[in-house]
């Protein structure tokens, strides 16, 4: 394998690798010194969002990702896979496992290090597609996807499906529905629709190998993952097509009828950049830090009109664009003060704050946990994530330079982007048990609504 990139983050102590294979596959390997475990994850650019390009039912990836973890020609029933998965006195066992979303299918093994050839192993046995071996299986695991699905609420009673159409409908409805599919489509699916997807998104698209580790990728490991690595594709045979989302003010509803309060969901849609902006990602902290902050002083504390303050950001729930959001819960009688307060508190009162002696020392103070961060805990799908997230970047992002960045942000940066951050026009999402038109006039007659609702 060839190295391409190579940093050691003085913060965490791990040092962050990207290797390329023999055939052109990347592999992100995290240097762990505080680790005993060995992580394998291996991410194919093959999600629900495909479906319609390959012409097949919607659920049909993820009832692949089911169907390769049964038993194929390396395994002649599930009793040899436990076997083999389980352990002993003298050796580890093996938590095999994989996931879908919009984007990806994944399949991720987790073992003590002394478990590493077996991972390598079994996930080299994955890769099979014994089709009339298949066809005597479909059933069972169409049962049992059906059951999985008879968890779930109906797509109308679903917040987080409402969501996705609230987003994407007529944009991308790639990135709608259930990535289950329907009780209908999940009836529908054939293994013809699975030998499809598996050698047109599994076997011919983009892949990525991530692992985590507390040893050099050398030697027999270093031929294990190149040897595994020729099953997989290093291009994007079938890419996303090209699509638009805009910042624009929109308001969507949820109503539930079991809610006690409503929440607020303040949307904002940001392109997806192949290099890391350092200096933007540690105002984005700060602001959301002081946001928190001040809604936890101000109106929890002072006023009483919230619980909490959040905010978060995905890459997961779609190609090309990140999403990120601030967030918040009151009861339903005081939703027009507190979306009120919340305003004067964007545009008037952090503004305050940060040109007061308070606000000066909070800010460093807020730069200062960036600069000596604490220890984290262990996450085992470390690695998995960042290469889902090197599936449209260029980068790594390190950390290091971040923290030289942080080192030199003064308070004058920070109210710079928040005046450019909050003339944004958000996306709305409001749930809570009120009427879909009374939750729509009370933000659009509020003042965010008179400043972008135009």
């Amino acid at each position: 394998m060839k190295l391409i990139s190579s940093f050691k983050n003085k913060y965490d102590n791990i040092t962050y690798n990207i290797y390329e294979t023999s055939n052109g596959v990347k592999v992100i390997h995290l240097d762990n010194p505080s680790t005993i475990d060995f992580d394998l994850s291996v991410i194919h650019l093959a999600g629900c969002a495909f479906e319609r390009k390959q012409n097949v039912p919607q659920g049909t990836a993820h009832f692949l990702e089911h169907m390769l973890l049964n038993p194929n020609s390396h395994y002649k029933n599930q009793d040899e896979i436990n076997k083999f998965e389980q352990g002993t006195y003298k050796r580890p066992a093996l938590n095999i496992n994989g996931h879908t979303n919009k984007k990806c299918i994944v399949f991720e093994g987790h073992s003590n290090q002394e478990g590493t050839d077996r991972i390598f192993e079994r996930f080299k046995k994955i890769y099979d597609f014994p089709k009339e071996k298949f066809t005597t299986l479909m059933e069972k695991e169409r049962n049992i996807i059906l059951a999985e699905k008879s968890r779930k609420v109906k797509k109308v009673d679903n917040n987080a499906l409402m969501y996705l159409d609230f987003m994407f409908k007529g944009i991308a409805d790639e990135f709608t529905g259930d990535t289950l599919g329907e009780i209908e489509d999940i009836k529908s699916i054939t293994v013809e629709d699975l030998e499809k997807y598996y050698k047109e998104q599994i076997l011919s698209n983009k892949s990525l190998i991530s692992i985590q580790s507390k040893e050099k990728l050398d030697g027999e490991v270093a031929e294990k993952i190149d040897s595994l690595s020729q099953i997989f594709n290093s291009d994007s045979k079938s890419s996303f097509r090209d699509f638009t989302l805009k910042n624009v003010w929109e308001v969507g509803v949820f109503r539930d009828k079991r809610a006690n309060g409503i929440t607020v969901y303040f949307d904002y849609i940001e392109k997806a950049s192949k290099k890391a902006d350092y200096k933007k990602n540690v105002l984005s902290y700060v602001c959301s830090k002081l946001l928190s902050w001040l809604s936890f002083n101000i109106l929890r504390e002072e006023m009483g009109l919230i619980y909490n303050f959040s905010r978060s950001k995905t890459s997961n729930l779609c190609f090309k664009y990140d999403i990120y959001s601030y967030s918040f819960t009151t009861e339903k009688e005081k939703i027009k003060k507190t979306l009120e307060e919340y305003y004067k508190l964007v545009y008037i009162e952090t503004f305050k704050f940060l040109n007061s002696k308070k606000g000066q020392e909070w800010f460093e103070d807020v730069i200062s946990d960036y600069i000596f961060p604490t220890t984290a805990v262990y996450e085992g799908d470390k690695a998995e994530l960042i290469a889902m997230w090197l599936l449209e970047k260029d980068e790594i992002f390190n950390y290091n330079k971040a923290v030289e960045i942080a080192k030199k942000l003064r308070i004058d940066d920070l109210q710079e982007y928040i005046k450019d951050e909050f003339e944004i026009p958000p996306h709305i999402w409001i749930e809570g048990n009120m009427s879909k038109s009374e939750l729509k006039e009370v933000a659009n007659s509020s003042l965010f609504g008179k400043k972008f609702n135009k």
